[in-house]
């Protein structure tokens, strides 16, 4: 086995640094050498496995509304109808013993009364109060 076939062998146990890096001498490789061989096979190889990740989807879909994924850190989540922005989730606290309820909830520039434990409470919630509002197109 060629060195370049062991490293490739390799490749699904390396970490995000080491794939970039090794993409890094790839590339440069190529630009100083654009008919190397073993450089262009670890690209192809790095590309099948890039390829091969699953993608993690932006938005939650609960219905008739699209919702920004939670991410550790961010405490605002939004909701989509189509391209406009129709409602948000707001994290007010960190859950505690005494403090369970910590999301509320916006739709359409207004506040739904009450405080959810659960993201996916407040976005069912979300999507029950954004269904049962009048179409502006029957007025």
């Amino acid at each position: 086995m060629s060195h370049i076939e062991k490293t490739i062998a390799r490749l699904p146990s390396m970490n995000a640094k080491a794939l970039a890096t090794l993409r890094g001498n790839a590339s440069a490789v190529l630009g100083r050498k654009p008919g190397d061989e073993d450089a262009r096979r670890l690209l192809e190889a790095l590309d099948a496995i890039e390829a091969a990740k699953p993608r993690t989807v932006e938005f939650e879909v609960t219905g008739l509304l699209s919702w920004e994924k939670h991410r550790p850190g961010e405490g605002t989540f939004r909701a989509f109808h189509g391209e406009s922005v129709v409602g948000r989730i707001f994290k007010r606290a960190d859950h505690s013993s005494l403090d369970k309820d910590v999301y509320s909830l916006e739709i359409l520039g207004r506040a739904i009364p009450g405080a959810f434990h659960h993201i996916r409470d407040a976005r069912a919630a979300g999507e029950r109060e954004f269904a049962s509002r009048p179409d502006p197109r029957e007025d």
